[in-house]
């Protein structure tokens, strides 16, 4: 059986529990309820064949009265996900008493069961899930859920009239990719990625769902796989169209699996963001994060607790994005990175320090030499993270940035990771807006690599991709050519 840690899950609809569930939020429709009875058999096992799927993550009980009889009928489905190597994880939502709830998993013989929050020991293994506000970060457990997820792509205007727009004009974009760099930064666990798709009768497409997987494992995290009602009666039904998305979404996920070397490549950044990403803090500096990804800022999370101890290397921009003075070893350590040739950019707590810099008109900030370096204080608390995350761009400048694309399909959020020595680098983009044809695609390289090959999610194997000088920067540049998909990586060794 595959450690849990690896797994790919799925949240599996079944049965009374799961109906149960369901009706705490909303009424079920009669063939709703027909569907989630027939996901509740053994034999509807028989989707996962040939998937990557090993992980069943199931409703489970809460600890109250009437979940005996409901327990009784998951039996079978248990048993049989257990001859077939399946691990089956029990989801116990809020309500009830935690502690009946394990007892019942280690009787059922569940592999483990997934509580909010939960503190102590157990005779079977135990995971703590919770919210993005009140996440478990000190849990050892192996995997750690988080809820509250967004659903990835272009966001729609109320009514769904066509896409909806921030204060930068651009397409809104939704993605879950920034918030898993917080919660990679912050613990070495595996994390799950909890999200359904949209309900109230929205259809969702197959690339819809190959967004889903491609979003969250680009990133490094796993998406617990979910689908939405029709869905799934599709597929209950063995509806050929739903069989052919269902295996496309598999054959998604097992190319992340097969290339999951490349989760321990970390971040190529240009701005380090320091804050301690709890209470009103993380409305503000998440958003930051969230908006840098959707102008493909590359930036690095430094948790404000672990800040004085991690190096600030190849970082351009330190971004304090909290409103307190920091503590004096960590306040040291960026002002020594600050003096030999960075950018701090501070609210105006930060308090000044070196000298003005001559001919400053900057509307926002008061700029100050320091050795080398810079400080950008806050002429204003750092309230507005659309501004800040342009004022950030601005203040650093596309003079230093490491990857640039043009003509190419996506609405932001490129990931540009490398491995630990810097000989091999990965640059993963990802298209949110599956209607945008793009043409022939390029992508310019500040690093010089030695060779470069394309994956693609339908492909067997790389192709080959040539390397050039750049024409208008030093660098390399590289030229694309094909349809239009969600997902492309471009793999370089030098």
């Amino acid at each position: 059986m595959t450690p849990l840690e690896d797994a790919v899950p799925m949240r599996w609809p079944s049965g009374p529990l799961e109906i149960a569930r369901r009706e705490t939020k909303e009424k079920l429709a009669s063939e709703t309820r027909q569907t989630l009875g027939r996901w509740h058999h053994p034999a509807a096992l028989d989707i996962l064949q040939d998937s990557p799927v090993d992980c069943l993550v199931l409703s489970w009980a809460a600890g109250l009265p009437q979940d005996a009889v409901q327990q009784q009928t998951a039996a079978p489905l248990i048993e049989a996900a257990r001859e077939r190597g399946l691990a089956v994880v029990g989801w116990v939502d809020d309500t009830g008493d935690p502690r009946a709830a394990i007892t019942a998993a280690k009787a059922a013989g569940l592999s483990a069961v997934a509580v909010r929050n939960f503190k102590g020991g157990a005779d079977i293994p135990v995971i703590t899930w919770g919210n993005r506000a009140g996440v478990p970060w000190e849990s050892t457990a192996p995997v750690l859920p988080i809820l509250d997820n967004v659903w990835p792509g272009v966001g729609q205007a109320a009514g769904g009239a066509g896409a909806s727009a921030g204060p930068t004009s651009l397409p809104w974009q939704d993605s879950n990719g920034w918030y898993i760099q917080l919660a990679r930064a912050r613990t070495p666990v595996s994390i799950w990625l909890m999200l359904d798709p949209p309900g109230k009768g929205a259809v969702v497409p197959a690339q819809s769902y190959l967004l889903a997987v491609c979003d969250t494992e680009s990133a490094g995290a796993r998406w617990v796989i979910s689908f939405d009602d029709a869905f799934r009666t599709g597929l209950a039904e063995q509806n050929g169209e739903s069989l052919k998305t269902w295996k496309r979404i598999a054959a998604a996920a097992s190319f992340f699996r097969k290339h999951s070397d490349w989760r321990a490549f970390r971040p190529m950044a240009l701005v380090g963001v320091i804050s301690d990403f709890a209470g009103p803090n993380l409305d503000v500096s998440g958003e930051i994060l969230n908006l840098m990804a959707r102008r493909d800022l590359l930036f690095r999370v430094i948790w404000k607790s672990q800040a004085a101890v991690q190096p600030f290397a190849g970082l351009k921009v330190l971004l304090y994005a909290d409103d307190d003075r920091p503590r004096p070893e960590l306040r040291q350590k960026v002002m020594s990175f600050v003096e030999q040739g960075g950018t701090l950019i501070a609210g105006p707590k930060w308090g000044p320090e070196g000298k003005p810099v001559a001919g400053d008109m900057h509307p926002r900030f008061d700029l100050r030499a320091i050795g080398k370096g810079r400080l950008a204080l806050a002429k204003e608390s750092m309230a507005d993270p659309y501004q800040i995350a342009g004022d950030t761009q601005i203040l650093l400048s596309h003079a230093n940035d490491l990857v640039k694309i043009y003509n190419g399909a996506s609405t932001g959020c490129t990931n540009y990771t490398a491995s630990a020595d810097g000989r091999k680098a990965l640059l993963q983009v990802l298209s949110y807006a599956s209607a945008r044809q793009p043409g022939k695609t390029s992508v310019w390289l500040r690093q010089k690599y030695h060779s470069a090959r394309l994956w693609r999610l339908n492909a067997a194997s790389p192709t080959p991709v040539d390397l050039t000088p750049a024409e208008d920067f030093p660098g390399l540049e590289c030229h694309l050519s094909g349809s239009a998909e969600s997902y492309m990586a471009l793999e370089f060794e030098g």
